[in-house]
């Protein structure tokens, strides 16, 4: 479903957009992103978590690594597919704020999860996996770990009529050669039917990394990525539907969104 899904908005984004379309060169978004040091943790980057991931298996547990970002002290957002039980469920998550090397984090806290207690798909995109409904969310025990953080950025939908100047994103790609937090700044994006596409690149890990303004706003999260070097990559903007959704998630733990 998501490689039909793929092939059609590549069609309509040539027809529609064809200069811009082909203009994602990540070979040079690539070299343009920027390490974070740890002496350089502060503000939006601290918001920005890594996440070890396991899944249940019948005789071993998956691990694969994504990122996530805070929306609420308690309340973390990333990627649907990070946390689906489409195939094996997600049994226990170790987020960590503040990773900027193999040994250097801020904080660290493993988490048991069940989905539907403490990890939230659509169950539509359980069912049928699409970009649009590519997003779910991770409710923390407590707030321990965003005191490390110290805040956490607005769930706002994106609005295609009034495009912010620039974009950032920033997540924990590439764990096979250690652990680090990367982030960018860009103003080659645009807007296709319900998808937004731009020129970060990304790799493994990525999944679920934000994609937010200057002014603390979370307007997409990262869930598609693809090696064509051409080939602009994928986030799910938030909606007013989509923030709905987990305003009502939250609120079966008396958690109230901003």
């Amino acid at each position: 479903m998501k490689k039909i899904n793929f092939i059609a908005i590549l069609l309509l984004v040539s027809l529609v957009f064809p200069s811009i379309a082909q203009d994602c060169n990540k070979e040079l978004s690539k070299s343009r992103r920027v390490r974070v040091n740890s002496n350089q943790l502060r503000g939006d980057l601290l918001k920005v978590v890594q996440l070890d991931i396991r899944r249940k298996v019948l005789l071993w547990n998956e691990k694969y690594n994504a990122t996530a970002a805070f929306i609420h002290p308690r309340v973390l957002i990333t990627a649907g597919h990070n946390l689906t039980d489409r195939f094996d469920p997600v049994s226990k998550i170790r987020i960590t704020v503040g990773f900027t090397s193999n040994n250097t984090y801020l904080k660290q806290q493993d988490v048991y999860t069940e989905m539907n207690n403490n990890i939230y798909v659509l169950p539509s995109y359980r069912e049928n996996p699409t970009y649009e409904d590519d997003f779910g969310i991770i409710i923390l025990p407590d707030s321990s770990l965003y005191k490390s953080a110290r805040g956490h950025f607005i769930l706002t939908p994106y609005v295609p009529s009034r495009p912010p100047k620039a974009l950032f994103l920033s997540g924990y790609p590439d764990p096979v050669t250690g652990i680090k937090l990367w982030t960018d700044k860009t103003n080659n994006f645009f807007y296709t039917p319900d998808l937004l596409r731009y020129d970060f690149f990304t790799v493994e890990g990525s999944s679920g990394s934000p994609v937010y303004t200057g002014m603390n706003q979370l307007v997409a999260i990262h869930t598609g990525g693809f090696e064509e070097r051409n080939v602009c990559n994928i986030g799910t903007p938030i909606t007013a539907k989509m923030k709905s959704q987990i305003s009502q998630w939250c609120r079966r733990h008396g958690i109230i969104l901003q």
